[in-house]
């Protein structure tokens, strides 16, 4: 592959960068969702936040704080992407198959979208549709 393409692949489509406060809001809404002991476990121990958060989506994979997680390649596939009304934030879910295991299975990245950038979060759903042919037009 030319450097050109995979410079392409692998360029951000968003980069989004959150304050602590609303990060917090966001680790704690995860941790609600997997179950009042996570929660209550989180705010007795709720870490600290030194620092913003970033975020940074291709094509391929999302990528918070540096660390990667894969949602379309070899061994993934991606099969749905959803914005969540989540009370006062919206929540962008990535759905995507683990096609190695027996029997595969789906799994889910969540990604808070930051005040203001709704829009920019609709498109970038659209776009992934349509990408992997999820949706016709």
């Amino acid at each position: 592959m030319t450097g050109s393409l995979e410079h392409e692949k692998n360029a951000a489509l968003v980069h989004w960068i959150y304050s602590r406060d609303e990060w917090k809001h966001f680790v704690r809404w995860k941790k609600m969702r997997k179950g009042i002991l996570h929660y209550l476990l989180h705010r007795l121990w709720p870490g600290t936040y030194a620092k913003n958060t970033d975020i940074v989506i291709t094509q391929k994979q999302v990528s918070i704080d540096g660390i990667d997680q894969s949602f379309h390649d070899g061994d993934h596939e991606l099969r749905l992407v959803n914005i969540r009304d989540a009370g006062k934030m919206n929540i962008l879910e990535i759905t995507y198959e683990n096609i190695t295991s027996k029997p595969t299975d789906l799994q889910d990245i969540y990604v808070l979208v930051p005040k203001g950038k709704l829009r920019e979060a609709i498109e970038l759903q659209e776009y992934l549709l349509y990408r992997y042919q999820l949706v016709t037009k």
